[in-house]
């Protein structure tokens, strides 16, 4: 689940409190840093990526980014989509063009004072240990009265920088990282075990009920939306007890 607090000017203002999942992947904040509140333009000109690499298999709950403002009263839409990466060419990571889930917020922020926007997830796809993913924020706003992805006041990442909305990626690299924290569930080491007592006709009757378009449910173990045969073969491959 997601933590629902917007962040301003470095004082958080309550507004909802979920059960927090774990972090998966988390940045320092944009405050206190040696060069002060500073960001990448998110604009019709530039896009922004930041690749992370989950430690261990996880749902994802939810992904929050810090964002401030180049206007006091336009507030820009930004798209949200999180990637697999793109390993065609060796040596060299990009996001991929295979978007996982997407998201869309128009920048809280009114000038320069940075905010926490969250996304919670809705598909829950599964983050596999050791795999690139990106976060990427697009915008088709213009240049100069955009939100300003903040970058952490400590610390590195892996970004790459590209050209705009839906075009190309220069080659990603170590360095300034935009502020962002990923939150997800550890997943199961049995997703099949529905019921948490091995793997056998409850669990099946229970991916019955939920045949069909179901995304998010846990019996949708391939995680393409549908409860459907694929889950069912998955299920009894895996019949019986469960570690």
């Amino acid at each position: 689940m997601c933590d629902l607090r917007v962040l301003m000017g470095g004082v958080p203002a309550l507004i909802a409190t979920l059960t927090l999942g774990e972090v998966i992947y988390e940045t320092d904040d944009p405050f206190g840093g040696l060069f002060g509140l500073w960001g990448v333009d998110v604009c019709i000109d530039q896009s922004a990526g930041l690749r992370f690499t989950p430690g261990a298999d996880f749902t994802l709950d939810c992904v929050s980014v810090w964002f401030m403002n180049n206007s006091d009263t336009v507030h820009a839409l930004v798209e949200v989509t999180l990637r697999t990466d793109d390993d065609s060419v060796p040596g060299v990571s990009i996001p991929s063009n295979e978007i996982v889930e997407s998201w869309t917020f128009n920048v809280s922020a009114v000038g320069w004072n940075p905010v926490l926007e969250v996304m919670g997830s809705v598909e829950h796809p599964l983050l596999e240990s050791g795999s690139h993913y990106w976060i990427v924020c697009e915008s088709f706003a213009t240049c100069g009265i955009d939100g300003v992805w903040n970058f952490a006041g400590i610390g590195s990442g892996f970004m790459a920088y590209g050209s705009g909305p839906g075009l190309g990626w220069q080659p990603g690299g170590t360095g300034g990282v935009a502020a962002t924290i990923i939150e997800g569930t550890a997943a199961a080491s049995c997703p099949w075990d529905l019921d948490g007592g091995g793997v056998g006709i409850t669990d099946f009757l229970a991916l019955l009920a939920a045949w069909g378009l179901n995304p998010g449910h846990p019996a949708d173990f391939d995680g393409d939306g549908v409860v459907g045969i694929l889950d069912f073969l998955a299920l009894l491959a895996n019949w019986g007890p469960c570690s």
